[in-house]
């Protein structure tokens, strides 16, 4: 998980070449995120990361070869194996219309109507479409990321607003209301 403030590209995964370049696997959608960046936050998971200047970049693959500043040999780029690849989440640029980043929608508090259910504590990417795993008081349960369930997302309310569907929440023992697992 990124420091707060920064967004996750990708991570090093091996050196390519002898030039000191790394080979990044992608955690976009795509290799245009890198395309017109001039500058990188590289660090290991969970610790802040220091300001790299991005000399040359390309699609390899699935993901991208880097070329930083200031690691110009095999030996130098094996030194950043496992680190991660961030831009600061104020340098993003918005998410296509109906969409929202990950870092977003983690957190949010869901409900149904006024009826608070839980809040998005992880997702999981699936082939069709992402799914949000809640923490509840009844326990975790999971909301389909689709429109079908989802009738609203609101970020500044903090808040997703589910289509109300018969099975998705249910009464428990004690009377108190709390979702099932999908």
């Amino acid at each position: 998980m990124a420091p707060p403030g920064y967004l996750i590209l990708g991570r090093i995964v091996k050196v390519h070449g002898l030039l000191g370049e790394v080979k990044v696997v992608c955690f976009t959608e795509r290799w245009e995120a890198f395309r017109n960046l001039t500058h990188l936050w590289v660090g290991p998971p969970k610790a802040a990361p220091r300001l790299l200047k991005l000399e040359a970049g390309r699609r390899h693959g699935e993901g991208a070869v880097l070329k930083l500043e200031g690691v110009d040999s095999p030996e130098a780029a094996s030194g950043l194996i496992g680190q991660e690849v961030s831009i600061l989440r104020a340098e993003a640029p918005a998410p296509p219309e109906g969409t929202f980043y990950h870092y977003d929608i983690l957190g949010l508090l869901v409900v149904d109507g006024e009826r608070p259910l839980g809040s998005v504590r992880e997702i999981l990417e699936t082939p069709a479409h992402d799914v949000y795993v809640i923490q509840g008081a009844g326990g975790e349960w999971l909301l389909p990321a689709t429109r079908a369930h989802i009738r609203r997302v609101d970020l500044a309310a903090g808040r997703i607003e589910i289509e109300p569907m018969a099975g998705l929440v249910s009464r428990s023992s004690g009377g108190e209301e709390s979702p099932e697992t999908v």
